[in-house]
């Protein structure tokens, strides 16, 4: 069928021309949105997003509330700074924050519930633990907060818990934020494809012929930003998490972390763990912006809730699902200008959840 041409009437409607432009209607996104608006209410701010509703990470993930297990701090060390990380850890509480204010708690089912790491090697748990006073006076120094990382055990298992952690429901989270879009006079436009991009005079064509112009355009793709622009240090990264059937048994109830952060899991409800990560069992693999199932994660994982987790036996996978990261090298986001009316911002680096809002409100002002 042929596309239809533009009426008079909607090229009124549907001017095409706009103050704020963002491609990309995740978290990140739609809070540069919700505050570019709010800081200036007469600005024509738009929204254009591939899918029915945004399909990377930010309603796939499985919906911690975290800012880092002690050995995901001591991998992060090796790739960055310690002034770096203090500055990341701090931007994640700070982030948490933010998103649990401008949301609400209420309206995204967060549960204070705190987060385990979980330790099945003892000379590594040894390794953590010896780290516990290190980390908490970061804490104190970085957030105000004593006592945060205290050793301790469950299920048997050597643990570190920390007290500020939380869990969250990812498709409420980004419900809310888009009622506060459009109450606020957002614009967004679902199924609307980008094919080109020009960073120098803010332009977009959309795969349809759409053309849109801007003062200010947003790349908020993260892992997909790569497709759209020349900066390529966006690597994606693939995560994998299923869920379990209904169990007539579950003592894992709170959040939890094991290996550097790169297994994670949490109850859902009363009666079904939710559990994902093992990225690090097929790196090269997982590198990639392709949705679909790597059989040797899922096998491990499999093996994890058997040997590790001793679930019922009996247990079944009600759903599986893949979402995909933005990476940088450093883990550290990225928000900068790639051209006269071009912004960049993506890698979130496995902390979206922590990290998406602020990032966003922070784009919205350099704007």
């Amino acid at each position: 069928m042929k596309r239809a041409r533009q009426s008079y009437w909607e090229d009124e409607l549907y001017s095409q021309q706009c103050d704020v432009l963002i491609v990309g209607a995740g978290l990140t996104g739609l809070s540069t949105a919700l505050f570019s608006k709010r800081m200036n209410p007469k600005a024509r701010v738009v929204v254009l997003e591939r899918g029915v509703y945004p399909i990377g990470a930010s309603t796939r993930n499985a919906g911690f509330a975290c800012i880092g297990s002690i050995t995901e701090h001591l991998a992060d060390l090796e790739l960055d700074s310690e002034n770096q990380l203090k500055k990341r850890i701090k931007a994640r509480f700070n982030g948490l924050h933010l998103l649990r204010t401008t949301l609400g708690d209420q309206n995204i089912d967060y549960d204070d519930c705190g987060g385990w790491e979980i330790f099945t090697d003892h000379t590594e748990f040894e390794k953590a633990s010896h780290q516990v006073e290190r980390f908490n006076n970061w804490m104190e120094q970085l957030i105000g907060e004593k006592e945060v990382y205290q050793v301790g055990k469950f299920e048997g298992y050597p643990a570190i818990f920390n007290w500020v952690e939380g869990a969250l429901h990812p498709g409420k989270m980004m419900k809310t934020l888009i009622e506060l879009n459009v109450k606020e006079g957002v614009e967004l436009r679902w199924q609307t494809a980008v094919k080109h991009i020009d960073v120098e005079k803010g332009s977009v064509i959309g795969e349809n012929g759409e053309q849109w112009f801007s003062e200010t355009l947003v790349l908020a793709t993260n892992a997909f930003t790569n497709h759209l622009s020349q900066k390529k240090e966006i690597k994606p990264g693939r995560g994998f998490v299923f869920v379990t059937s209904p169990l007539k048994e579950l003592s894992w109830k709170g959040t939890f972390h094991y290996d550097k952060g790169y297994v994670y899991f949490r109850n859902l409800g009363e009666d079904r763990l939710l559990i994902g990560g093992g990225r690090n069992v097929d790196y090269d693999a997982e590198t990639t912006d392709e949705f679909g199932i790597n059989e040797a994660i899922k096998k491990y994982l499999i093996n994890y809730v058997n040997d590790v987790l001793t679930l019922p036996k009996g247990w079944k996978i009600d759903r599986e699902w893949s979402g995909i990261m933005g990476f940088t090298a450093s883990k550290s986001p990225s928000l900068e200008k790639i051209g006269a009316k071009t912004w960049q911002v993506a890698g979130l680096s496995g902390m979206g959840v922590a990290l998406g809002m602020a990032l966003g409100k922070s784009a919205a002002e350099r704007l």
